[in-house]
Formats: C-alpha cells, structure tokens, sequence
C-alpha cells in the first residue's frame, strides 16, 4: 500500500453568504487530516441546520458530493488556491458559504514504483506536484531522468540506489530507495511476496509486486490454509484473519489460462486478540498498463448493514468490494478513495490513495495521400510509427476501424475539413499515443445515412425489457440554425421495440425516447435521452458519419414507494400558463422528481392542457423537482416532506428562452448548468487563434490530447482574447471552460 505523504497546507478562509433565507446559516472549517495532510477535512457541524438537512459540497463550482451529513473529505494533489463552496439545504430555507483553500507544494520527493516488466520500472512522485518545480531522477545505474513520472528499463540484474531531487524556487529535497531487478526477461516467472498482518485489524496483507511475471499475462492465486480466496490480475491480497494460530499463505503464479509456472509458501503466526475496531477504511490496487487502469480491493472493515462508496477524481460511486478494472480518460496523477459507511448512511472511515497512469512510451504517427484520380478516397498511413501489430484509425474522434496492415484506406462522403487519428500498438495490448493531422476535402459526393437501434423499458417485474409495438415515441434532435436544439423528426417503436431515422445528413443527433400514457410501464420510465441521461444537456451526443446501428437507449426508471406527500404547481411562459414550448411542437416540459438520499428520480409528470402539474404518494424525504426542457438551463425547486409538512402547492416554474426555474427563488450560484462552446477562430489554427466568450465570465483551461495542462485564463462576457499557439506541437487540444458549476469542452486543432 502506499505510504501517505506530507505537505504542509495554508488555509485562508473566507465566508460569503448565500441570497436565500436566513433561518439555517451554513459554516465549516476546512484542515489537513492528521494522517495525511493531502486530504482536508470538511466539517460543517458549526451550521444552524436541523438533523434533516443535505450538505451539498462544490469545488471551484464544480459538485463533489451531496451528504445528509455534516462530514466530508477532499483529497488534492496539485498545488493552487481552490474555492470550497456549501450549499446547505434545510427544507425550507437555504444558504451558502464559500471558503478559499490554498495548497502549497512544498518540496517533498517521496516516491514509488511500479513494475511494468521484471526489467521495466515506472517511478511517480507522490507530494503535492508543482509545475514551477524541476523533477530530477538517478536510476543507479549510470543513466538520469527528469520529470515528476519516468519509466526505466534495466540492462542487468542486481539492486540499484534510485533518488529523485526536488529543486524549486525556495526548496530542494532527495529521497532515495533501493530497487532489486531479478530478471531482464520479461516472460520468466518466479513468485515471491511479502506477508503482514495488522494485528489492530485483524487483517492479512501480502504484496507479490517483487516476482518476476510479465504482467500482461498472469493470474495471481492466493490460497491460505490449503482454501482458494483471491485470483486476479492484481498482485495483492487481503483476508482477515480474526482467529489467532497459525496460518499457511501460498500463491500460484500462472497465465490467464492458468496453467502454473511458479509458486511459494510462507507461515504466518497470528498470536494477537480480536480487532477492536468495527469501522475501518482501506483498499489495495495494482497498475494494468495495458489498459491505462487500475484493479481495486477494498480491504475495510464494514459495521453491520453498512457499505461502501469508492471516490475516483471527484466522483463516488458504488462499486462493492471489487477486484474491479477502473478506467481513465487522461494519463497523469489519479485521486482514488474510498468511504465505509454505517449503518445510518454515515461516513465513519475513509481512505485516499495518489494513483499515476502514465503515457505509453512511444508516439504514433501517421501522414494522408489521397488516392490518384479519385476526390473521396484517401490512404491513411502509420508506417512511420514505433508499434506495428495493428492500428486504430479515427475520424474527426470516432472510432473507423481496426487493421494490422499499416495503411488503411477511407472514402469520405461528404466536403469538409476532418481530423484523421491513429494509435499503434504491440502484439501484447501496449498503445502508443494518438497521433492526428487534418484533411480538406472536396468531393462531389454528398451521402445520407440510418440511425436506429433498440428501446429498453423497466417493467413491472423489474427488469429491462424492450419496448413494444408504438409503445415509444422517438425524437430526433439536431442543432439547428440560431444555435437552437429542436426535433427535426420522429418515430415509434417497432413490434421488437427497434427505432430508425433514414436519410440523415452528417451531423450531431440526440435521440430522445418517451413512452405513451396508454404503455403499463408509462409510470415508472422516465423520459430519456441516448444513452441514458435524463436531461438534454446529459445526453450523449451521436455523430453520424457513417450507417450507425445499436445506439441502444435504456430508459431511466423511478420507482415511488409511496407516502402522504403531494406536490403541485403550474408552469409559465413569462406571464402565460401552458404546457408546451411552442404551439403545435411536441418537446413539453417534463418535470422530474429526484430524491436526494440516492439521488435518482422516482417520477415525472408533465403539464396538462392548464399547464398545470403534481405529484402524489410521495414519501417522506428530500428532493429536488426539475423542470427538463430543451435549450434551457434548470434549476430546481427543493422540498423536504415531513410528518410536519407533506403538502406542498404553487411549486411554480417559468421558463424563458434559455432557463426553466422555481417561481419562487432566485439563481443559485451553483446550479446554474449548460454553457455554449466559447467560439474559436480559426479553427483549426496555426500561430494564433481568437477565442470569443458571448455568455457569462468563466474560467477557461486549455489542455493537450494526452489531459496536460497547458495554460489557463478568465474570460469576461463578451471578451476576446488572441491565444499564441506557435510553440505548440501540432494536434488536437481541448478547450474546457468552466462557469457557474457547469464545464464545457470545445476541441482546437493546431496544425
């Protein structure tokens, strides 16, 4: 497991308070936790609130998690100044508070490795990174590297001294470890481990990441006392161990077909008393280098009738106790924790780990020849790239094909500027990173296409079933001129629940599913967008290039347990009652109930004819009613049912042409959601671009394809600002700009 380091925090707190109510006042401190001062700990017991009140938790604008209690933790890894913001929802009033936390690197080279092949070794710092810092590694054996991560191959066996040197502006720092290489040979296979157990807990560790494996393609199987209990991809084990005596640990190394190829044994002697603590948080992980991921065991102790939730760079989620694969979208520095809850729901333990996934070590590359005599086939080639077993070739970021020759030929259907991707790889799954260039072309050729796939409902019986027979209406959504979303056509489903659109342009769809009133299951399926997003800015957006077939949706299900709660209220166009957007269309308001302990709806309800809505046989709880309606940003009505209250009516919405929110509150400063893309132009670019912002101010970052920084500014509304792009290496870069909570990632392509 890994050590937790130390950095040293300055926190500097300011408080601004919210424009609602001021029956509840939120308030929290924010400071380093005592065994590990990269994590700080929020408490906001300090609050005038009730025992029924949620902590809605934000971060630079950004939501990082909804608690019905007063406790919560973040982990960082990057130095900078954060803004900590608390949305305290009491029922009937609410508030917020914001605090600004500033991290300081420091210097600190703490590190760890990891084994890519008994040869092969990839170092990471572990403090807080800090990019005005230089970053200098000395393998022991004659040769240097620089940067925070570094992957080194070893040339011969022994044991070698690896310091890594922090300098920065007022700092400098070493650490040293002792590296033990066995083998130069990336397919021996000799099992070793380290056993240990806590003898607080109870609980048996063992660490196999010191045999010689090739880690591509090896099984880890742990037996004690004779009793199979973990086999995976992962080299670590956890059991409890809660009797005292003597325990016999064996682990068999062998392929993924398990056939054996080594394996040892060590004793162990448990001699110490029960474990004292019923509430424990831990977890071990392994690197897989093949897919940029990381195998996660918890290891914690669980009270009764609890669980656990896992934390990947800022989201919860739960996954069980694994072994399980978790993925990332970007290489670098990955925060990786996890919450034991009680039985009450409550976070009694939690744990964070500093995980790096690293770029592959190699680049691809690629150059585009159109074909003689022909002005819609070109000859994507990848010869030039390091890995040669096969090539994934994209298109304007879509996956085209697969091919283990190194050219690859493609017709475009249609005029226009593309971006044309390949990623090389090895025989054993190692990718190299993409590598992009861009094409005009200018074909006469302009080809229509199909979109269709399958509907899947939850029915009364619980379970995904495909719609039936007109069950379904299907919605076609398209950007249309102004800038406006709109259905530009319409379907319903087949007898096996299947949709289709014929004769589509190129372009970016959204399909949106709703199921008839007269469908049994009209209840508790809730209007959907591809691929299952409730709202239109959630939807997943399916570019046709090409016949696309499976764009499957499963429909979001609410299940109302029943109650006393009743709900109600009207929805207004400015000063006019109505249930539609516009005379005639058939995009209504759709207004959804979410509650707040799963945050998952549990039903929906559209206007009548008076604009008039409600919902009834609500239990008691917390929620949050949305109204869902294209183009416009939502804000949400919160109301807490009670045995005290459980009526609530002239829950009013009024929507205009970009928002739908309460009647009876202002804009909260933290749900406020969609934003436009910031224009671009020249697009793509060569020494310089114009970046416009024509909404709100916000923050803009600009990052490569690999997820690297590479620099960050504010925009005001209206602003234009001329970014230099001279020095940078050709290829696509994203453009995110952040505001009001809610992010937006527009691509660059620099040539």
């Amino acid at each position: 497991m890994i050590n937790k380091v130390v950095c040293s925090l300055m926190l500097i707190c300011f408080s601004v308070a919210g424009a609602f109510s001021q029956s509840c006042v939120p308030c929290f401190t924010a400071t380093p936790d005592s065994s590990n001062p990269l994590v700080i700990n929020l408490d906001a017991s300090c609050s005038n609130a009730s025992s029924s009140a949620i902590y809605d938790w934000y971060m630079d604008g950004l939501p990082i998690g909804v608690m019905n209690q007063p406790i919560f933790q973040i982990p960082f890894y990057q130095g900078g100044s954060y803004t900590i913001t608390l949305l305290l929802n009491d029922g009937t009033c609410y508030d917020s508070v914001s605090q600004n936390i500033n991290i300081q690197a420091g210097c600190n080279a703490s590190f760890i490795n990891y084994t890519v092949t008994p040869s092969s070794q990839y170092f990471y710092h572990l403090g807080i990174y800090s990019n005005t810092a230089s970053y200098q590694w000395d393998f022991g054996d004659g040769n240097t590297g620089s940067g925070p991560s570094v992957l080194h191959t070893y040339t011969a066996t022994g044991t070698y001294p690896v310091c890594l040197t922090i300098t920065d502006s007022s700092c400098t720092d070493v650490s040293c470890q002792n590296i033990t290489i066995t083998s130069t040979n990336p397919s021996s296979c000799v099992a070793s481990f380290v056993p240990y157990v806590d003898t607080l807990l109870g609980m048996l560790y063992a660490d196999a990441s010191s045999s010689s494996y090739d880690p591509f393609n090896t099984y880890f199987s742990w037996y004690l006392n004779g009793s199979l209990l973990q086999q995976s991809a992962s080299p670590y084990f956890n059991a409890p161990v809660l009797i005292p005596g003597t325990y016999t640990l064996s682990l068999v190394l062998s392929d993924t077909s398990l056939n054996s190829c080594d394996s040892t044994t060590q004793v162990i002697v448990y001699n110490n008393s029960l474990p004292n603590s019923s509430c424990f948080s831990c977890f071990n992980y392994s690197y897989n280098a093949t897919y940029d991921s990381v195998y996660l065991t918890s290891c914690s102790i669980v009270p009764n009738n609890g669980s656990i939730l896992w934390y990947v760079n800022g989201n919860t989620f739960a996954g069980g106790n694994g072994p399980f694969l978790q993925g990332f979208a970007n290489y670098g520095y990955q925060t990786v924790g996890i919450y034991v809850l009680d039985s009450l729901n409550m976070v009694c333990d939690s744990f964070f780990q500093y995980v790096y996934t690293y770029q592959p070590p190699c680049t691809s590359c690629l150059t585009v020849t159109p074909v003689a005599g022909s002005t819609s086939d070109y000859i994507f080639d990848g010869s030039c790239s390091a890995l040669n077993y096969a090539y994934n070739w994209y298109v304007n970021g879509n996956y085209i094909a697969t091919s283990y020759s190194n050219t690859f030929t493609y017709s475009f259907n249609q005029s226009g500027t593309y971006q044309i991707c390949v990623e090389s790889m090895d025989s054993i799954g190692n990718y190299c990173s993409q590598n992009c260039t861009s094409v005009t072309v200018n074909t006469p050729t302009s080809t229509v296409f199909d979109l269709a796939g399958r509907i899947y409902k939850y029915d009364n019986t619980f379970q995904y079933v495909p719609v039936t027979q007109g069950e379904a209406k299907v919605y076609l959504i398209k950007l249309i001129t102004g800038g406006i979303l709109d259905a530009v056509d319409s379907t319903i489903s087949d007898a096996n629940g299947y949709y289709s659109f014929q004769n589509k342009p190129i372009d970016d769809y959204r399909v949106k599913v709703a199921l008839n009133p007269s469908s049994p299951d009209y209840a508790i399926n809730i209007p959907t967008y591809y691929n299952s997003g409730i709202m239109w800015y959630d939807a997943n957006v399916i570019t046709l290039f090409s016949n696309l077939y499976s764009r499957d949706v499963y429909m979001q299900y609410g299940i109302n347990n029943g109650g006393n709660g009743f709900i109600s209220g009207s929805v207004f166009q400015g000063a006019n009652k109505g249930g539609k957007t516009r005379s005639g269309s058939a995009q209504d308001v759709t207004l959804i109930l979410i509650d707040l302990a799963t945050n998952e709806p549990i039903a929906y309800t559209k206007p009548n004819a008076s604009g008039n809505y409600s919902f009834s046989n609500i239990p008691n709880g917390s929620y949050k009613v949305y109204g869902e309606l294209l183009n416009r940003a939502s804000i949400p009505d919160n109301i807490v049912i009670s045995a005290a209250q459980n009526v609530f009516a002239n829950k009013n919405f009024m929507y205009s042409n970009t928002l739908i929110q309460p009647t009876n509150q202002a804009l909260s400063v933290n749900e406020i959601p969609t934003l436009s893309d910031v224009m671009i132009s020249p697009n793509p670019a060569k020494q310089s671009c114009t970046i416009q912002n024509d909404e709100v101010a916000r923050q803009v970052t600009v990052l490569d394809i690999t997820g690297r920084f590479v620099e960050s500014f504010d925009l005001k509304s209206g602003e234009k600002k001329l970014l230099d792009c001279s020095s940078w290496k050709a290829g696509i870069y994203m453009i995110q700009s952040n505001a009001n909570g809610r992010t937006k990632t527009t691509k660059l392509l620099v040539q």
